[in-house]
């Protein structure tokens, strides 16, 4: 198999292999407890913990198909399912594997998918409240599919992932979790 080099070219989107492969690693062993994560959420809280933390927050439906588990196995278990972050809507899902909360990942409402010029500009103003926040990057990854962004602060993994296809943005996603560990 040649390599391929053209955005056109790649089979998959680039972006979300990543995504996955990164997720992969890290979900072979639970991170360990008290890591924080989003808005007072720490790695290691029960969703008895988690649900009164946040008071909007109920049980997450179960989903049809997967049983609410992400793509490297956690479950999701808790869900706020309207967050305004910067202005945006958002839906924001808490990942479990075990007792234990593994991973926040806030994910903006698309319905039928986003303009691209819209969905590169909120990207934009997303990747700048981040960085405003959490400083420079440590990882960026392009590509015909869309991007990924990555910050570490102490302990925490922050991604920005946005899935681009047919002219419109598909995904967009922050997600939180623990950096791996070295």
């Amino acid at each position: 198999m040649a390599f391929l080099t053209s955005p056109r070219e790649i089979p998959v989107p680039r972006i979300l292999a990543a995504l996955l492969l990164t997720l992969a690693a890290a979900a072979h062993a639970a991170p360990p407890p008290g890591i924080p994560l989003w808005e007072g959420a720490a790695t290691g809280m029960t969703p008895a913990e988690v649900l009164p933390a946040f008071p909007e927050a109920a049980p997450a439906p179960a989903a049809a198909g997967r049983d609410g588990r992400g793509p490297e196995g956690a479950a999701e278990r808790v869900r706020i399912e309207r967050v305004v972050v910067a202005g945006a809507p958002y839906r924001a899902r808490f990942f479990f594997r075990g007792p234990g909360l593994e991973r926040v990942i806030l994910e903006r409402h698309l319905e039928d998918g986003l303009p691209l010029s819209r969905g590169l500009r909120l990207a934009g103003e997303t990747r700048a409240a981040l960085a405003a926040k959490y400083g420079e990057p440590v990882k960026r990854e392009t590509g015909g599919n869309g991007y990924l962004v990555e910050w570490r602060a102490g302990r925490t993994a922050v991604r920005l992932v946005v899935v681009t296809r047919s002219y419109q943005v598909k995904l967009f996603q922050v997600v939180y979790e623990a950096a791996p560990q070295d």
